[in-house]
């Protein structure tokens, strides 16, 4: 009798273990799956404006919001005023494993007030034969149409374009919106593309670097090397340095170099990369355009 007791406890202690064991798999996938539910009132804001946040993550229990300046809050809601104009890569951390990044642009008043009366473009003055070029329109309009005086035909419809001339010359590129009486012209001299690699210039040079680094990051070698190398070399330490990808994505450096070498691991290839001086600074670069491709969309494009 004693022995069919003590079988039935155990076979009881087992069940109880099979449970908890159950119970603490179930707890632990279900908080694998979870994922951040936060947003943030606006991501284009004007200098002495305030931003609301709030987090709604499902069992949340500890919130940790970074703005990008050295200033955080513990809040799952609140609101904060920038002090400075710029770039901010907000970051969530939720319950400590948990992560949303969101990205801020704070405009001075007045460059607010300019961009709602005028529009204007954004360009060089000269550029290289072949080269990828960066044209974008200041203003508050919607409706953009780009003629870059080589083709013949309206070019781009997008605020921001990149467009690479075929031939040498001096054009007239032609920018109309649906507020302009009269089209915003700008002129452009392309020289013809340098056969020296002794004549490439300097920043001709840098995007050849960053192209290198870059590649190693998609190929999977050292992150923070080759992410700080570029961050120091050409940045000047600034992580929100936008970056263009392929004319129609956009990010802060820092978030596509994660992910590149998350989403991008071994499947990415960066054909060419295209630097621009930061207004401010001109031994620093202030914007990135990067031209890539999935490798496995050119196996599949090699197999047919």
């Amino acid at each position: 009798m004693s022995r069919i007791l003590n079988v039935r406890s155990f076979i009881a202690l087992l069940f109880i273990i099979a449970v908890l064991i159950l119970c603490i798999s179930f707890t632990r996938s279900c908080q694998g799956n979870r994922t951040v539910n936060a947003w943030i009132s606006s991501t284009d804001i004007t200098l002495g404006e305030s931003i609301t946040y709030s987090d709604s993550t499902s069992r949340a229990q500890n919130w940790l919001w970074e703005f990008g300046n050295g200033d955080y809050s513990t809040d799952r809601t609140g609101s904060y005023r920038f002090p400075d104009e710029g770039r901010y890569q907000i970051r969530l951390r939720v319950d400590d494993n948990l992560e949303k990044l969101f990205l801020v642009r704070v405009r001075s008043a007045d460059a607010q007030r300019a961009g709602s009366h005028l529009v204007f473009i954004n360009a060089p003055e000269t550029a290289i034969q072949g080269e990828y070029i960066l044209f974008s329109a200041e203003g508050s309009d919607q409706d953009w149409r780009w003629e870059f005086g080589e083709s013949g035909i309206i070019d781009s419809r997008e605020k921001t374009a990149i467009y690479a001339y075929n031939n040498p010359g001096i054009y007239q590129v032609r920018l109309t919106t649906e507020s302009t009486q009269y089209p915003i012209y700008h002129l452009i001299e392309i020289m013809p593309k340098y056969m020296e690699a002794d004549s490439l210039d300097a920043m001709t040079l840098a995007g050849n670097d960053i192209k290198m680094k870059l590649q190693n990051i998609a190929d999977g070698k050292p992150f923070n090397t080759n992410y700080n190398y570029i961050l120091k070399t050409y940045m000047c330490g600034n992580p929100h340095v936008l970056v263009t990808v392929n004319n129609n994505r956009r990010n802060d450096f820092y978030s596509y170099c994660q992910g590149l070498r998350i989403a991008g691991l071994n499947n990415t290839i960066i054909d060419a990369v295209y630097v621009e001086p930061d207004e401010g600074r001109d031994d620093c670069i202030g914007q990135i355009i990067v031209l890539q491709r999935d490798k496995s969309v050119i196996s599949l494009s090699g197999g047919q």
